[in-house]
């Protein structure tokens, strides 16, 4: 294909609305608990923060929930970092595993600007692209690139008939430098790519767009693949969300209706094909690298949507079969901490949750009082079970936020030399309490020393402790594999780390591979 010139693709969206409607839908932008609604693009009202029906603010009512009394969080308003620079209410909608995070501010005049958060809280705007006047990022990944799309919005006012226009691209934002996906197309299917949503390690990106010429309304994305500059067309009505580092792909077809799919290989699982789901209506928005996969589904034609997760392509209900349910699993981090949000139709409660080892966990449980926390909605997670979403505080207003489990964090740093030394570092939020560890070599001819163990009383916050290990023989690789060093570390904490690495071994000394 043809490498597409620099330039803005066009994606014209018309919007006919009476000027009642449009201040219908403002007001209805800033309506607490919903994820903001924005007219900026059809691709966006899939959103299923958007299918939820409004709710008042008054009508919170916290679900009957058991707290687990080893989880607490520090809660932080990011907010308080984007006031100086002039943000009246934003939102977080993704974190990395470096505690870096990114979102956006929604102005009244269907608007967005972006906004990204180091991981030492500091907050910056991050720049439209040339010739646009809104933007709005999806995710950031742990190298820092962070993925969305940019536009320019514009309006057309004939009488009392107001007509929105947009012109939208998928964007990259890399050192907070913006650039346009699609002059990095090289070849493949024509497209003009609107939305970049998910990437992974290969620095593969899913996302949606449209053949060139494709003006809406009526406007049914086309997913894509772009791998190394190349694009696959994924077809009419199809929503990639994310991508594992496997390569698969969650999602769901828009036709007749709505089906959760997992594209594997090239092939097409159809998510909604599962005995639990009697009715024709699903979507998968998240996957990681176990593949398990997390959405909403429609479990019979007399129900609302509510949560799921799905591990080996069959369907699991999360909540109980007690009451009837409005919601969704949103997002799933490596260790299967599943975040999402629904109502209870019945009790009228409303509930932020995490699903974590089979636990249903409401996290109202968690925010601390002294900050009038009034309602929150978690967008995403990182494998460190940070959390990060929109929320509302009591005479303060619409706030981003990020919730921090209170758990250590440990690193191992291995080196060799006469024995084996590791360091453990705590970079984590908590003291690691009765730290039990073991340093094991595996291959080679290990006279002594082929295991040690040992304990530490504690490793407080940004403290480092030293472990020691004596293996004498001889592992060099010449008759077989190299030995492998592996060094466990658990807490009392529940958090376990292990770090295995080649070494050859002369009597006793350590060459680390």
């Amino acid at each position: 294909m043809k490498k597409k010139e620099t330039k803005i693709y066009v994606l014209c969206i018309t919007l006919v609305l009476s000027l009642t409607t449009v201040s219908t839908m403002t007001t209805a932008a800033h309506i607490p608990g919903m994820k903001t609604i924005n007219i900026d693009s059809p691709h966006d009202w899939q959103y299923p923060n958007q299918l939820l029906p409004h709710r008042n603010m008054a009508s919170y009512k916290p679900a009957e929930q058991m707290k687990n009394p080893n989880l607490s969080y520090i809660t932080t308003d990011l907010s308080e970092a984007t006031d100086p620079l002039g943000v009246v209410q934003c939102e977080a909608c993704g974190i990395n595993n470096n505690g870096e995070i990114v979102g956006y501010e929604v102005f009244d005049n269907f608007k967005d600007r972006s906004i990204y958060w180091s991981k030492n809280g500091t907050a910056s705007i991050l720049d439209n692209y040339e010739g646009c006047n809104s933007s709005r990022p999806y995710m950031i990944d742990d190298t820092g690139l962070i993925l969305g799309w940019s536009a320019f919005v514009w309006y057309e006012y004939i009488g009392d008939i107001i007509f929105l226009h947009m012109n939208q691209t998928a964007v990259t934002w890399k050192n907070k430098v913006i650039s346009n996906l699609n002059d990095g197309t090289t070849g493949g299917d024509t497209l003009d790519l609107y939305h970049a949503m998910d990437n992974n390690d290969a620095g593969t990106i899913v996302g949606s767009g449209a053949p060139p010429g494709n003006i809406p309304p009526p406007w049914w994305p086309n997913g894509y693949i772009f791998d190394d500059g190349t694009v696959t067309d994924l077809g009419t009505g199809t929503y990639p969300y994310a991508i594992n580092n496997k390569g698969h792909i969650a999602g769901y077809i828009d036709a007749d209706f709505n089906h959760a799919y997992e594209w594997e290989d090239g092939n097409l699982i159809d998510l909604n094909d599962d005995p639990l789901i009697k009715a024709n209506y699903s979507q998968a928005y998240d996957i990681n690298d176990k593949c398990t996969i997390v959405g909403l589904a429609q479990f019979d034609y007399s129900l609302m949507w509510e949560p799921v997760v799905w591990k080996n392509h069959e369907a699991i209900r999360i909540l109980p079969t007690s009451s009837q349910y409005s919601g969704w699993a949103w997002a799933v981090n490596e260790n299967d901490e599943v975040i999402g949000y629904y109502d209870d139709l019945t009790t009228g409660a409303s509930v932020p949750f995490l699903w974590k080892d089979g636990q249903l966990i409401n996290l109202y449980d968690y925010l601390p009082a002294n900050q009038s926390w009034e309602w929150i909605s978690p967008e995403d997670i990182n494998d460190y079970g940070q959390i990060v979403g929109i929320g509302y505080r009591t005479d303060i207003g619409i706030r981003a936020f990020l919730m921090t489990p209170a758990l250590p964090i440990l690193n191992i740093n291995v080196k060799g030399g006469k024995g084996i030394t590791a360091s453990i570092d705590n970079t984590g939020f908590a003291s690691a309490t009765n730290v039990t560890w073991s340093i094991t070599v595996d291959g080679g001819l290990i006279i002594r020393g082929k295991e040690t163990t040992g304990s530490i009383g504690t490793i407080a916050v940004g403290e480092t402790s030293t472990i020691l290990g004596a293996p004498k023989g001889i592992g060099l690789g010449l008759f077989s594999p190299i030995p492998n060093i592996k060094i466990d570390v658990t807490c009392t904490e529940g958090v376990t780390v292990t770090k295995t690495i080649p070494a050859k071994i002369f009597f006793s000394k350590v060459i680390i591979q």
